[in-house]
């Protein structure tokens, strides 16, 4: 009896340990990936490397990625109608990588990123990001931005009716980006530099499971190349860097980067977390069981 109890116990002992784990659910990964640098008055280096940087760092992990470069407003909207297309709901895990102009202007707290329009200055805020990201309920969403968030005073908004027009223009004017680029400044004359457009009549309401990572703090400026490589700018260069890393979750990712962001810059740029998710979401996922609670 005392030999059938050992063997018993052997048994279990041996169960428990060779228990293979459960493995987590593979959801669509899709990305869109914007890099501008094309500006009229204040063009940047290297927003189109680093996004084509991330393009292949998401790719080797698993994305099927959009890339987008010197988009302007009405081709902004389009790479989203587009990008919506690929998105299954509650069952995709959606990127976002923008690098290029930003700025805040009504507060330090809305960012607003910049398109590449010639004859404007063309500022969408992070707000219709957040609109469509509502609207598409993908499972867990990652949005990346890269670009300045430092205070603009001399931003002033236009005029209520040019704005209205232009945004009405440029949705109904895509694949044509040098004839509504015309028509705008023919029909409402040439704007001066310090007046901008606003597309930010629009939800704020933050998405459902998501991580927003900004490469700067309130009020910061992001800079445009690294002093260890001049095609990448240091926030992405350390993304590059961590993206792939294995079996850590996805905040994880981010603190790495802050850490090597801090040591590169020497603390004059620090990347800034914004958090809703819900679960542990892995980019390159955990082989075994884990204490985690998995990405579902």
């Amino acid at each position: 009896m005392k030999l059938f109890m050992l063997f018993f116990v052997l048994l279990l002992f041996i169960g428990c340990h060779t228990k293979e784990a459960t493995p987590l659910k593979e959801f669509k990964r899709v990305a869109l990936v914007i890099g501008n640098e094309g500006y009229a008055n204040n063009a940047l280096s290297n927003p189109i490397n680093d996004a084509i940087g991330v393009k292949e760092t998401l790719e080797k992990i698993g994305f099927e990625v959009s890339l987008k470069t010197d988009v302007n407003l009405s081709e902004f909207y389009q790479a989203l109608d587009e990008f919506k297309t690929k998105i299954i709901p509650k069952e995709t895990i959606v990127f976002f990588y923008f690098a290029g102009h930003g700025n805040t202007i009504e507060s330090n707290s809305e960012e607003y990123l910049m398109m590449t329009d010639q004859k404007e200055k063309v500022l969408v805020s992070i707000y219709r990001l957040y609109e469509f990201l509502n609207d598409a309920e993908a499972r867990h969403n990652i949005v990346v931005i890269d670009a300045c968030r430092n205070y603009q005073q001399k931003y002033l908004p236009t005029t209520q009716a040019k704005n209205d027009d232009y945004l009405r223009s440029a949705r109904n004017a895509r694949n044509f980006r040098g004839n509504f680029r015309a028509n705008i400044s023919e029909a409402k004359g040439k704007v001066k530099d310090e007046f901008v457009i606003l597309d930010h009549n629009c939800s704020s309401y933050f998405p459902k499971s998501t991580i927003v990572s900004y490469a700067t703090m309130h009020n910061q400026m992001a800079k445009d190349w690294s002093e260890y490589e001049m095609e990448h700018s240091p926030y992405t260069r350390q993304l590059m860097k961590h993206l792939d890393d294995e079996e850590i979750p996805i905040e994880e990712v981010f603190r790495r980067v802050r850490i090597g962001l801090i040591g590169e810059t020497n603390r004059t740029q620090i990347n800034l977390e914004e958090n809703s998710l819900e679960k542990n979401v892995w980019l390159v996922p955990k082989k075994g069981q884990v204490a985690f609670a998995p990405p579902i």
